[in-house]
């Protein structure tokens, strides 16, 4: 066996390409000691830091319903005007609150709720403050709210990393001594590969897994008012980056796991859901196959 660092990228649903790419690398003898995330990427993390295998991470994916984790917050769903009502009222499409129900049903499994049924360290993730404009490292973070990180819900935390803005409604978090509300944001508006959290500890290698747009067609928002506008807005800060180069860590090996799905594209079933899990496997696999080349390479050298 060998521990390893992972970091895992925002993407949406692309999250369960990342799942099967992780399946692959634990298959082959592969433990995580410490991982990030962000956003669909703290889902995942979430998952292996609980303790899942590669077997019952495929699991997970075949037996959740996606379409239903898009919950509409009230009038969201109504023609016409739903969405100005829903960014109006509630500044989101999607309430968030059943992948919260769905996140809390998986760690359960493993005896998970709170950060401080892991190992110190073991699960950190990112989200954004809207109101103060801060990144938050969470657990650690939360302090600063005056909340104990230790006795956090890990179901609320990846909420709130997940919260993509205007898609899915921000979560509230009260500073328990000032009083103050702040609205909690999707994390990749700070950081979508969130390396910066593992990669300056230094004692393993780092593994980061990166979902990478091979789609033939190219998006298309037809922008026709302020709602079709602000969400186009984020649409596109959650998948421009992927249409350039990608960033070189010189630290950081790199699993890039090619899906076609947009990142917002939840109506899929159970069998696509698991055809995506399985491409995100053979990427795994493959990646896994240039590593040891190249580790072939430069013993021979």
């Amino acid at each position: 066996m060998t521990e390893i660092h992972g970091v895992f990228e925002g993407g949406g649903i692309r999250g369960l390409a990342l799942a099967g790419a992780v399946s692959a690398v634990m298959d082959d003898g592969y433990t995580f000691d410490k991982v990030a995330g962000t956003s669909a990427g703290a889902l995942v993390a979430s998952l292996i830091a609980a303790g899942y295998t590669a077997a019952e991470l495929r699991e997970a994916v075949a037996e959740t319903v996606w379409p239903r984790l898009l919950d509409h917050t009230p009038g969201a769903g109504l023609p016409v005007l739903g969405r100005h009502i829903a960014f109006l009222r509630f500044h989101g499409i999607y309430r968030g609150a059943q992948l919260e129900r769905v996140w809390r049903d998986l760690l359960a499994r493993k005896g998970i709720k709170y950060f401080g049924d892991l190992p110190e360290g073991k699960l950190r993730m990112i989200a954004v403050d809207l109101t103060h404009e801060t990144g938050v490292v969470i657990p650690e973070g939360l302090a600063d709210y005056g909340v104990d990180p230790m006795a956090f819900s890990i179901a609320h935390a990846v909420r709130m990393s997940s919260a993509v803005p205007f898609i899915f409604q921000p979560v509230k978090l009260r500073h328990r001594r000032t009083g103050h509300m702040s609205l909690m944001a999707d994390g990749a508006l700070g950081s979508k590969f969130p390396v910066e959290l593992v990669s300056q500890l230094g004692d393993h290698p780092v593994f980061g897994f990166r979902p990478v747009d091979v789609s033939p067609d190219h998006a298309h928002n037809d922008i026709r008012g302020p709602a079709s506008l602000a969400a186009a807005v984020m649409k596109t800060g959650m998948s421009a980056r992927e249409t350039l180069p990608r960033g070189r860590f010189t630290q950081v090996t790199q699993v890039l796991v090619p899906t076609e799905r947009q990142s917002m594209d939840f109506d899929l079933t159970a069998r696509q859901a698991l055809g995506m899990f399985d491409r995100g496997y053979e990427a795994g696999v493959a990646a896994l196959e240039e590593l040891k080349k190249s580790a072939a390479k430069t013993g021979d050298g």
